[in-house]
């Protein structure tokens, strides 16, 4: 059996059992490695470049968002909502197509330093031709 078809087998074992410790080519997240830059500088044309043209979004406060210029609206209104809204990647692994990133949402709402956020935040991107094609984030709406 040739080593990338051994590779795949234990992807899709690892998989179905649950785990994720998959690790393919770096290249794979290279789409969501720099949509966290993106997010970094509030680069909302940046986030839209990065999202296919008929990408989905998964979350609780958008069950089905769907195309990346509403995907990018979308940050937009959290950027004006968390001026200083930053992602402070924890853990990123990638798993044949998938890449699921940990991370933590800090700012303040508004601006306000009385209103601080951190919000653990878990996604699991969907890969297609270089671009972020599924988005499925996952985070307690009541976090403070």
């Amino acid at each position: 059996m040739k080593k990338a078809s051994r590779f795949a087998t234990v992807c899709i074992a690892l998989s179905l059992t649950g785990l994720t410790a998959c690790v393919t080519t770096a290249n794979r997240s290279d789409p969501v490695r720099q949509k966290f830059a993106a997010f970094d500088r509030h680069d909302v044309s940046a986030i839209e470049s990065l999202y296919a043209a008929d990408a989905v979004l998964h979350s609780p406060d958008y069950p089905v968002l769907q195309g990346n210029t509403p995907i990018a609206e979308t940050y937009q209104r959290l950027f004006k909502a968390i001026p200083d809204a930053r992602d402070e990647l924890q853990r990123l692994d990638v798993c044949g197509d998938r890449v699921y990133a940990q991370f933590l949402l800090t700012g303040h709402w508004l601006g306000a330093t009385d209103k601080p956020v951190r919000l653990p935040i878990l996604s699991v991107y969907t890969i297609r031709g270089g671009h972020i094609a599924a988005d499925s984030t996952y985070y307690d709406r009541k976090a403070p």
